[in-house]
This record gives C-alpha cells, structure tokens and sequence, in this order.
C-alpha cells in the first residue's frame, strides 16, 4: 500500500468517527422532534364547548410547536368523538370520563380498539348536565317533561348518552329531537320544541337568553338519590347559571367529568411538549376560550382517568403528585 493511499484511507476513517460522534452527540443532547407532523383534534358538535376549547388549544400549539399542523374536526359529539378514537380516527378528543374508562377496560362498545386514550386536560366548565325551558313554560320539574319535545342534541353526542341514561333511571318518556345546538336554539325560542338538554354553555343558548328568558330545570332530593344509586360515576352540584344565561337561575343538576384524551400511542415527549406550551401560556389560551382561566395541573387529578405518560412527565418536573391509580398502565 502507498503512503499516499494509507494517509488518504486514515483520514477517511478519522471523518467517520467524527460524523459518527457529532452523530450521537446530538441524538443525546438534543430535544427529540415531534415524530407526527399532523394532528386531527376530535372536538365535537360545532359551537360547543369542546370545539370551542379545541379551538383555543390548537392555536396556541400552532404558535408554540413548530413542524405540526393541526385539523380540528367536529363530530356528532363526545361519545362519537370516543367511538372515533378507539378506531384510532384523531390523536386528541374530547370524551367523557365515563367512555375513556371504557375505552381503558375494554368495555362494550369498545372491546377491539386500536390503541387506548389517556387524559390530558379537563375541560371547563365542568359537565353539568342540564335541560333549559323558557322562563314561562309550564314545565317545572323533571317529571313534567313527560311527552314533551326535549332536545338531546345530535346523535352520539355525550349529551344524548346521559339524557338517555337520566330520563330512563327517573321513568320520563320524552318525545326525543336531535338538533344541533344551533337549530335547537331556534326551535326554543319559536316554541317548536319544550325543552333543551346540554352538557356544555353553548353561545348559541347565551345569545337566545339576552331576547328570551330561560330557566335551568333543578333535581329534587329524592331525584338525586335516584340516580346517584343508577350512575354512580356522576357527581351533583347547584351551579348559578346566571352567570352563563342572562337572567337564568341556580339549579341543582348531575355534573360529569369531560376531558381531552390523547391516544395512548401519541409519543411522550409529543404529549408533554403539547402539555408544557398550554400551561406556560394560559393568558392567550384565555382570550380564545375565556373558561380557562381556571385551568391547572391538579384539576385533572380530580377525574378518574389515568393520565398520558406525557402528562406524568411534566407533573413530575412540576413536582405534583399523582395518585397510583391515576398512573398509565405500562
């Protein structure tokens, strides 16, 4: 072998090792980048309050984490949203505490899914279930709704799940419509229907209330025990919903956690980046989706869903303790 040839083939050999280091060096020094470049965000029905919070969370991640884009999808609502996710349609959704479990437990409807969701955020309000009559309906109790036109919203919706579920513990038959909130707003306020179920503070029914006084329909005791003893997993709470309809009033009402969920399979770092950029910037998550201004950590770890490994990595730097049960199963 010549010098020439030996000198060239040891300086090649030296360039390898020094690409090969800069190599590794930067695979363990640096950040990770996302592994996904697009995400679909499952919200649900238009207007409501999980497309209304989706809309303010993916305008904060366009700002702050670079290299995604982001779809936000309405769907016929949050139960639809959870049928979606278990066929693995979208990496975030909004569902209900109830289904995600499910989901979790491989429970009917969703014994083959695809990967498993964990939870991410809560989303404010919380679901307070409740049914909306025009102040001067007769309608006053829950019983007097008997064979009247309640809207339950689309069908899936989260809406639909637990009036079906409410109605069908306290023995009320109604004549059931499922209008989107929009439609249904207009329905009320024309008297084309006698009554409105939600789970959300849907603007559309904030801005009927300012031509059109409405009032919130209350439990009576012996309804509470009713179903606290049929849907153990709901909560009960006398809320003021005058602060959300004008002129409206407090009644008592079943309230249910609802949350966005991510799917198990979403990479962690992706997660606690997504995570990290929502709670280092509330203020301009604030001004899209002003109910966030009550958002922190320790409000999720209130919900019975395990939570996202992304989302433990970032409790963890945030020294907040999460209870066993809330871990994600390995």
């Amino acid at each position: 072998m010549s010098s020439a040839k030996g000198k060239y083939i040891a300086l090649t050999l030296i360039l390898v090792v020094i690409v090969v280091g800069i190599a590794a060096y930067y695979a363990t020094s640096t950040p990770s980048t996302p592994q996904i470049s697009h995400v679909r965000f499952m919200a649900g029905v238009s207007g409501g309050g999980g497309y209304q919070f989706g809309t303010a969370l993916i305008k904060v991640w366009q700002n702050r984490i670079s290299g995604v884009t982001y779809t936000l999808e309405a769907t016929q609502g949050f139960v639809d949203n959870a049928k979606k996710m278990c066929g693995g349609v979208g990496e975030f959704g909004v569902v209900s505490a109830g289904e995600a479990l499910k989901i979790l437990r491989a429970e009917a409807p969703y014994g083959n899914c695809t990967s498993k969701v964990y939870a991410v955020f809560p989303l404010l309000p919380p679901t307070y279930f409740h049914v909306l009559v025009p102040a001067d309906s007769p309608i006053k109790s829950m019983s007097d709704l008997n064979g009247k036109r309640v809207n339950i919203l689309t069908r899936g919706s989260l809406t639909e799940q637990l009036a079906a579920q409410i109605f069908n513990v306290l023995g009320i038959n109604i004549a059931p419509t499922y209008l989107t909130h929009t439609d249904a707003a207009i329905a009320l306020s024309k008297g084309e229907i006698d009554a409105a179920a939600s789970t959300t503070f849907a603007s559309q029914y904030k801005e009927l209330s300012l031509s059109k006084k409405l009032r919130v329909i209350s439990l009576s005791s012996e309804e509470v025990n009713k179903i606290k003893n049929a849907l153990p997993h709901l909560s009960f709470e006398t809320f003021d919903f005058s602060t959300q309809y004008e002129g409206s009033n407090p009644a008592l009402v079943p309230v249910d956690w609802t949350l966005v969920v991510a799917r198990s399979d979403m990479p962690e770092n992706f997660i606690y980046n997504a995570v990290k950029a929502i709670y280092e910037n509330v203020g301009p998550l604030t001004e899209s989706y002003p109910q966030a201004k009550d958002l922190k950590p320790e409000l999720l770890l209130k919900a019975p869903v395990p939570l996202h490994p992304g989302v433990v990595k970032y409790y963890n730097e945030k020294n907040i303790k999460i209870p066993d049960q809330l871990l994600p199963k390995r």
